[in-house]
């Protein structure tokens, strides 16, 4: 998790916030909804919770949050940002929060990170472990258009104190998996400290996203495309919500 702790002060800075400002009127449409009345003091797990901004969010809509993320340095930021929430360090695919939870959440092609079919299913299991029956499961996913689109493309940031980099490499269709290299420097008591880092992908098909969720537990799965919910841009393009209820 090395990787994700150095690159942790930059997502905080620079897209956590940006992306959740674009889904959290989503989520409150197709997943929030679902709890009704009982929205306020619900106990939501938010899953790769990152640094906290979700969380955050929920928090101030009068949710009771505990978050999860493997990152040392996320869960950091996030206890920093949202005292009042609850943040574990650990992983999707094996994490014990207690419970029951009312609803849970796992967003920003978090689940996309899990590089295999069997680690994926372990975290929706995990997931609905920590839920009471009939409870909502949001998160969202990158399909293979996200990939042949806008994932290749460079991107760099310059700043006095600060450059970040992003190269990344072609989608592979037979493995369906995409990889992007982050080169990070940043000003610190006068050193310039640089960190290097390579960010992995899978992309899942809908049937085996819908098998793993029936595996685990889930049913009445519902699927939304981001841009028709109103996230235009990069950040929508080939991004689908999914919310599935808890049914075992």
């Amino acid at each position: 998790m090395a990787a994700y702790d150095d690159f942790a002060w930059f997502y905080h800075r620079y897209w956590n916030g940006e992306f959740h400002s674009l889904a959290y009127p989503i989520l409150e449409r197709i997943w929030l909804a679902r709890l009704g009345p009982q929205r306020a003091g619900a106990r939501i797990l938010d899953l790769c919770c990152g640094d906290g901004c979700l969380a955050g969010m929920l928090s101030a809509a009068g949710c009771r949050v505990t978050g999860v993320d493997l990152s040392p340095r996320m869960i950091e930021l996030a206890r920093v940002s949202v005292p009042e929430a609850e943040f574990l360090v650990g992983d999707v695919a094996g994490v014990r929060a207690g419970g029951p939870f009312d609803a849970a959440v796992c967003t920003f092609d978090s689940l996309n990170h899990i590089l295999s079919y069997e680690d994926l299913e372990a975290a929706f299991r995990s997931a609905a472990a920590g839920l009471r029956a009939g409870a909502p499961f949001a998160f969202d996913v990158l399909f293979e258009p996200a990939y042949q689109t806008h994932w290749g493309e460079s991107f760099a940031l310059v700043r006095d104190d600060h450059l970040l980099t992003i190269t990344g490499a072609a989608y592979d269709f037979r493995s369906r998996r995409a990889r992007c290299v982050i080169t990070m420097l940043r000003l610190l008591e006068g050193t310039w400290r640089r960190s290097d880092v390579t960010i992995e992908e899978r992309c899942y098909t809908s049937a085996e996203i819908d098998r793993a969720l029936t595996r685990a537990g889930f049913g009445e799965v519902c699927c939304y495309d981001a841009g028709d919910l109103g996230m235009a841009g990069n950040l929508g393009e080939g991004r689908t919500f999914f919310v599935a209820v808890k049914i075992l």
